[in-house]
């Protein structure tokens, strides 16, 4: 199996640089191609890499062993490129796309401090001035003091959701930024500005989720809606109708219309000891974050089943698909990291072939104690 993995490995990239070529002549469309090396200039594979193009969309890939990829046809314009690998510190890279041409990017990521940080290489492209919002809650007169957040697993917030069926309505929609780095991301620390007050329910020192939806990849021929969690913001001064946060953490980058949720910390717990797999009571996998089409190590997924078939927090999962009759073909494991009525996130811990939605998660439970 193996064998076969790196030889279809060999013929992704060599036609991934024939497209490369064909789509550089395109009208309106280039190419962009991307190395990655460490510290020392060794390549970097397996670096997740997640392209914004001009028009939006959202583009992804995974470095090979030569820690190379590329995007054939991306719309020509300004574009962002987030790249992130468990170790490293996780980089953006602002470019531009010439219609018929191909930008190379090549990029260092250096090993990635005690704290989790978000390395700025380059400024994204600038955007046309936007109007002025209308005037938001007074600012505070000095720097805002932030009350402690409880400690919690990130993963849990962090991690994509199944949008359920009776969503409370958003306490707040993000308007605009005061103070971000630059190329106009919010990172850690940054004010921005919110539609919403105590009207809805905000008060000073309340922590909230920044969310988003996205439409899933389709499964079985049917849509489903997604929820990106953006980051952790604490509300630093409040009107009726307005507010300042300050961002606590970003679990990606924050964007204006993200809403705002409440925070519900879930604890860090350990996994609970190995088990059996039950495959007669499998779960199914939605869908990965957004913009994520395979999982690999530490990626975060959505499975159909939740705290109503009860799961929880710490189950491990073995993940599989059906082979002919009743076998099953091992392809992973996980852990659920959060839970809803119907649905759960889980953290890929393992993988030994492609994961993808469709493919069966069966919970595991403890083994057998024998006596002596």
């Amino acid at each position: 199996m193996l064998r076969s993995l790196v030889r279809a490995l060999a013929i992704a990239t060599a036609l991934s640089a024939l497209g490369a070529t064909a789509a550089a002549a395109q009208p309106g469309r280039g190419a962009v191609r991307v190395e990655v090396t460490d510290s020392s200039g060794g390549r970097l594979p397996g670096v997740a890499v997640v392209a914004t193009a001009p028009d939006g969309r959202v583009l992804t890939a995974v470095t090979d062993r030569m820690g190379r990829c590329v995007f054939p046809a991306v719309p020509a314009g300004p574009v962002v490129l987030r790249l992130r690998l468990e170790g490293f510190a996780g980089v953006l890279v602002g470019t531009t796309v010439e219609s018929g041409a191909e930008v190379r990017v090549a990029q260092r990521l250096e090993l990635a401090p005690l704290t989790e940080t978000v390395v700025v290489q380059a400024p994204a492209p600038v955007e046309a001035p936007r109007p002025l919002p209308p005037p938001p809650a007074p600012p505070p007169t000095r720097r805002p003091i932030m009350r402690p957040v409880p400690p919690h697993d990130r993963d849990a917030v962090c991690g994509p959701a199944k949008a359920g069926v009776a969503e409370k309505p958003p306490l707040g929609t993000i308007r605009s930024t005061r103070y971000v780095a630059e190329g106009g991301l919010y990172t850690t620390g940054a004010q921005i500005d919110v539609d919403g007050g105590t009207l809805n329910g905000l008060d000073v020192g309340q922590n909230l989720v920044v969310r988003r939806y996205f439409r899933a990849r389709p499964l079985a021929g049917t849509e489903t809606t997604g929820e990106h969690s953006a980051g952790l913001v604490q509300i630093a001064a409040v009107s009726e109708r307005s507010s300042i946060a300050v961002v606590i953490y970003a679990c990606d980058e924050l964007r204006t219309g993200d809403f705002l949720a409440s925070f519900s910390p879930e604890p860090i717990r350990d996994a609970e000891p190995r088990g059996i797999p039950n495959y007669d009571d499998a779960a199914r996998i939605l869908f990965g974050d957004e913009g994520q089409i395979q999982a690999a190590p530490r990626r975060l997924m959505v499975i159909d089943r939740g705290s109503a078939q009860g799961l929880r927090v710490g189950q491990r999962l073995t993940l599989f698909r059906r082979r002919g009759g009743r076998g099953a073909d091992v392809v992973g494991d996980a852990v659920v990291v959060a839970t809803r009525i119907d649905s759960a996130t889980i953290r890929i811990e393992r993988v030994n072939d492609t994961i993808a939605s469709g493919d069966l998660a069966a919970p595991q439970t403890p083994s057998p104690v024998v006596s002596r």
